[in-house]
């Protein structure tokens, strides 16, 4: 349920970006220094001019502890990720949430919740799309022409297109990156893509979309119930 989290031995931007899209990956350590794919945006905005830094997205705590102390730490901080240091490296996002509440947190209730998220035309830039995250806190934003969704573009292709092509890369329409793995037709659907990207879509009937920061919510504010099943869990 928590995320390992890799050694990245170079900095070059490319392989950087290439091994956060490989693996979809939050959280990894470049050259042992802990970045976050948020950072990775607001780099990228910039064509990847500048240092590493991780931002005051992430959190540290230290020491050999379990999930059930980690997930109940990271509930009560603001950090946007959590990661764990002790035997192993372990980091803990919003969706990381939804796995561990799949089971006592309705999906219904995530989609209620959900603010508005990072929304661009087909036609607008990546850059845009890239501003548009940073402003939310969010890895993606969801295209939408005249009122009809049409895909998502996410973190880890934008990340990766402006680190293998440059500025120029900036330029490319939110309708060439748009991509359609995280809209999901029903309620489980929506769980199992939320759980898997941190944010997702819902399409069929009324339209929801939820983005990690929305996820992030949710999750906090409903964590009196799944934490009581995690503790469950460990005291069976």
């Amino acid at each position: 349920m928590a995320e390992p989290v890799p050694s990245i031995d170079c900095s070059e931007s490319g392989a950087v970006a290439a091994e956060f899209a490989r693996g979809l990956v939050l959280v990894a350590l470049v050259k042992g220094k802990p970045v976050t794919l948020d950072s990775l945006v607001r780099l990228a905005v910039n064509g990847f001019r500048g240092g590493w830094g991780a931002g005051g997205e992430l959190a540290r705590l230290e020491g050999r502890v379990g999930l059930s102390r980690a997930a109940e730490h990271y509930a009560a901080i603001s950090a946007k990720y959590l990661l764990v240091t002790g035997r192993s490296r372990l980091a803990l996002a919003p969706r990381s949430l939804a796995r561990i509440a799949s089971g006592s947190v309705s999906p219904i209730e995530v989609a209620s919740k959900a603010t508005a998220p990072a929304i661009v035309a087909p036609n607008a830039t990546l850059k845009g799309a890239l501003r548009r995250m940073v402003e939310r806190g969010s890895i993606c934003a969801f295209v939408v022409r005249a009122g009809k969704l049409k895909g998502v573009v996410d973190a880890w292709t934008a990340v990766r297109a402006v680190a293998e092509g440059g500025s120029e890369a900036l330029d490319i329409p939110c309708s060439e990156l748009a991509r359609s793995e995280a809209l999901r037709s029903s309620y489980a659907e929506l769980f199992e893509a939320l759980s898997r990207y941190g944010f997702a879509a819902l399409t069929r009937g009324r339209v929801y979309l939820i983005d990690d920061v929305s996820l992030l919510k949710a999750m906090r504010e409903s964590s009196g119930r799944w934490i009581s099943s995690l503790r469950g869990a460990r005291r069976g």
